[in-house]
């Protein structure tokens, strides 16, 4: 039965020699494989993409196999690695194990043996595969919470920036009001001085403007109570 494409697992083969890929390959049809052809470029795409198994020649012309097991098992831990060498002394295998490798094959390759292992480590446990599945989306609802909260705190900064700059706005405006007021005011006081007014009278027809109730926007009638002390100054002037 052949294995769909979308669902076939991945390999990643680290091996120098061609003729070495090609008989791997010929015997692994059913996984799709990605080739790399020295330590460099094995290291490169084992954290550039996402496999399912790496398979590593110990023996690369630009570094060993064991420490490209090394390496890439400080970012993928759990991933497994296989091992197949012409290297075959037994500290060599033994060290290839203890860097972070599942088994290790000497060549010339057992390839009945090594398709039996490679099924078994590409097929991880149905409750090993729950249990991450879990844990992935626990970790992707705890980020989710951690996005929303700061969020908010963004939201809240905001808003507090946006009251803080109403409050200086409508200060602003006051302000404004209240020159504009104490000019119309000064004016005021030196037409009615000038027409024979005395500054007593004045302040008692202006004594809401000299101390006014703190307002950002005007009364409706306020322009015609501002005239009143002229309408007064007339009057009086019609008496003499």
């Amino acid at each position: 039965m052949t294995t769909s494409p979308t669902r076939r697992k991945h390999i990643l083969l680290v091996e120098d020699r061609p003729d070495h890929f090609e008989l791997l390959a010929l015997n692994l049809q059913e996984y799709r494989l990605v080739h790399a052809r020295n330590f460099a470029e094995g290291l490169r795409f084992a954290t550039e993409k996402y496999f399912d198994l790496y398979i590593l020649d110990n023996w690369l012309p630009d570094g060993t196999g064991i420490d490209l097991c090394q390496l890439i098992r400080k970012f993928d831990p759990h991933t497994p690695i296989l091992f197949c060498s012409a290297i075959a002394y037994e500290p060599d295998i033994q060290k290839g194990l203890a860097a972070g490798a599942q088994a290790y094959f000497v060549k010339p390759i057992d390839f009945d043996g090594l398709q039996l292992m490679v099924a078994r480590l590409t097929n991880i446990a149905p409750n090993m595969a729950f249990e991450a599945r879990r844990a992935e989306i626990t970790a992707i609802r705890e980020e989710l919470a951690d996005q929303l909260f700061e969020r908010n705190e963004r939201f809240e900064k905001v808003r507090e920036r946006s009251q803080k700059a109403i409050e200086r706005s409508g200060k602003a405006i006051d302000m404004v009001l209240t020159a504009k007021r104490k000019y119309l005011r000064l004016k005021a006081m030196q037409a009615y001085l000038s027409a024979g007014g005395t500054r007593g009278d004045f302040a008692r027809e202006w004594l809401d403007e000299i101390s006014p109730p703190r307002r950002s926007t005007l009364e409706p009638n306020e322009a015609k109570s501002l005239l009143k002390p002229f309408q007064i100054c007339r009057a009086d002037l019609r008496r003499l």
